[in-house]
């Protein structure tokens, strides 16, 4: 049952935040023609008469085979995964090995975090962390990934961004006179890569144009995304146990009795507060008896900035473990922890990554206020008592 719970939960937080991360940034991106006889049909032809599973499929496990298509999206986290079917929309997988076989098929997306991916069949688009990320198959459109080693033998039919330290391409074959355009490897569009050292890049395997940014002088670093991320779950921890510690109640009534005009209080106080604080703060600094003022009602307004994203977190960590009655803290504080994760991730999408910050920023100072300005009848604990009285 608690196994069944997690992976509902993981689940929920994975809709939640919905999907992973570029970590390049995919600046002018020129769109590839590439001519295939291959298209994304929801089911192949093959597949029609075998047995499909309907909706999302959810896969904890240590190892684990999907031998059978998925008309949904995919979430695994387990040791070793085996795509080897159709899955009709996106893959989300957190293992150590991920093997998507020549018959493994995802229409959509596969958001990937591995030690060794190898991709044998086709994807729609790729986002990936590890270690080693080898496609041997065909990709459609993008590849964005952070790896060590990026092995390319088969065909890419877009761009691919890409934070590593050496890309080996297959070399076209001379002895086939109209080789597959899986065998060897090609990028039709453009390669945009960060790296300590150019790479010897053959002429015929990319298409388009090969940017290469040196990581020497690069800001955008790995261990800066450690730091990055470690900082997050730091704040959001800390927070979490400081909530517990003064008033576990407080995340509690605010969130599940989230009702419209509740939600519409908070969105409306999280864009309010700061720009009444903003205003308040200049007038004060223009008075010369309150201008000291001024620094307190500065601070007050960074902190409610440094901590808001960490409270839309926990809120959502909270609704999560409410739904699915979720009551012992170490497993709160690990669904917390996965929830962070995947924000930080979905943060460093360019453009999304932006619009997704402001709208955590603009909730977590709106349930803070809410809950300070705002005094809320306890008709849930009325209900209760109520119930158990009939009872």
């Amino acid at each position: 049952m608690l196994k069944k719970k997690i992976k509902i939960i993981f689940l929920i937080a994975l809709l939640l935040i919905s999907v992973f991360t570029p970590i390049v940034n995919a600046e002018n991106e020129v769109e590839a023609e590439t001519t295939t006889t291959d298209q994304v049909n929801p089911i192949s032809e093959t597949q029609e008469t075998e047995t499909i599973k309907e909706g999302d499929e959810y896969l904890f496990q240590d190892n684990v085979t999907v031998d059978t298509p998925v008309d949904g999206n995919l979430f695994i986290i387990a040791n070793t995964v085996t795509i080897n079917s159709q899955i009709g929309g996106d893959a989300f997988i957190f293992a150590n090995t991920i093997n998507i076989e020549e018959n493994g098929y995802i229409l959509s997306n596969l958001f990937a975090s591995a030690d060794t991916i190898l991709v044998k069949g086709r994807a729609y688009n790729i986002y990936s962390v590890g270690n080693t990320l080898t496609i041997d198959g065909f990709v459609y459109r993008d590849i964005r990934s952070i790896c060590n080693t990026l092995n390319v033998n088969g065909m890419i039919g877009r761009n691919v961004f890409v934070n590593c330290s050496t890309i080996n391409f297959k070399e076209k074959p001379d002895t086939e006179e109209t080789p597959s355009i899986t065998s060897y490897g090609t990028i039709q569009g453009d390669l945009n890569y960060i790296s300590d050292e150019e790479i010897t890049v053959p002429e015929s395997a990319v298409s388009g144009e090969t940017h290469f940014t040196s990581s020497k002088n690069n800001t955008t670093d790995i261990s800066n995304y450690m730091y990055s991320l470690g900082g997050i779950l730091v704040v959001a921890i800390i927070l979490w146990l400081l909530s517990l510690w003064i008033s576990p109640k407080l995340i509690h009534n605010t969130i599940h009795s989230l009702t419209l005009r509740k939600t519409l209080q908070i969105i409306g106080l999280g864009i309010l507060v700061p720009i009444i604080l903003t205003l308040l703060y200049i007038i004060i600094l223009l008075i010369p008896i309150t201008s000291r003022l001024a620094i307190l009602l500065l601070c007050v307004l960074a902190i409610l900035l440094f901590i808001s994203t960490s409270v839309t977190l926990i809120n959502i960590n909270a609704m999560i473990c409410h739904k699915f009655k979720i009551t012992q803290n170490l497993y709160k504080l690990g669904f917390l922890i996965v929830i962070t994760i995947i924000f930080w991730l979905l943060a460093l999408i360019p453009y999304v990554g932006i619009i997704l910050s402001l709208l955590a920023m603009v909730w977590g100072i709106g349930s803070v206020s809410y809950s300070l300005l705002i005094k809320e009848k306890p008709d849930e604990n009325k209900n209760k008592k109520i119930d158990k009285n009939n009872d």
